[in-house]
């Protein structure tokens, strides 16, 4: 009975762990129990770099269960999955289980175990007039990651036409995050027509503008 019930302590603990990491020179490390979710995160701005994945058993403390057989297998492709799955993305979620990993070790409870790093990256801005199209793009090995988008007018400045009124300065329409994350992200080109009848018109009579901030991800 003691036994039973560390292990199902061990699971409580590892379905819980989740690793949200902040900026700095040593690696973050997340780990899950055999059928958990691992969790891997980076602050805004940063992208997640996968390091190492173990997907097997090669600490008998870790994940601990008095009926394992075996403490020293993994499986050869946990590094390459982990990576593919989480490598450009802000947060990760991956399953720690044999029909992600196939199983190295049958009739062992395993673990997933991650270190990755946080790593800077560059927010690219791009800005399109009312009634103009915006195009952004990324390298080939990239795709587009929107950060932010705003439609409607917040200066004086920007898209300013000689003898077209303005009205306002202070007009955000609510549907630019949303429209520019589905139609842009995750592709390596994206097109998208800075009009009323794409956003909706948060300020009638004032000529407005398409503001973009994107990442390109690997």
């Amino acid at each position: 009975m003691f036994y039973i019930k560390l292990f199902l302590l061990s699971v409580l603990l590892s379905s819980i762990i989740a690793s949200t990491a902040v900026t700095g020179e040593k690696p973050f490390h997340a780990l899950g129990c055999e059928n958990d979710s691992v969790y891997l995160s980076c602050p805004k701005g940063y992208a997640i770099d996968v390091l190492t994945a173990l997907y097997g058993k090669k600490d008998r403390r870790v994940c601990h269960y008095p009926r394992n057989k075996y403490s020293n297998c993994a499986a050869g492709n946990a590094s390459t999955i982990v990576k593919f799955k989480c490598n450009g993305k802000q947060n990760c979620i991956i399953e720690a289980s044999n029909s992600v990993f196939g199983d190295p070790c049958r009739g062992t409870v395993k673990y997933l175990e991650v270190t990755y790093k946080c790593q800077k990256v560059a927010v690219n801005t791009k800005t399109a007039c009312e009634n103009t199209t915006l195009k952004i793009s990324c390298p080939d090995d990239s795709h587009l990651w929107i950060v932010n988008a705003f439609y409607g007018r917040v200066n004086q400045l920007t898209c300013f036409k000689e003898g077209k009124e303005t009205l306002t300065n202070h007009c955000d329409a609510d549907t630019a995050m949303t429209v520019l994350e589905s139609s842009c992200n995750n592709l390596r080109e994206c097109t998208i027509d800075a009009k009323n009848s794409v956003f909706g018109d948060p300020c009638k009579g004032t000529m407005k503008y398409l503001e973009v901030d994107y990442e390109c991800r690997k």
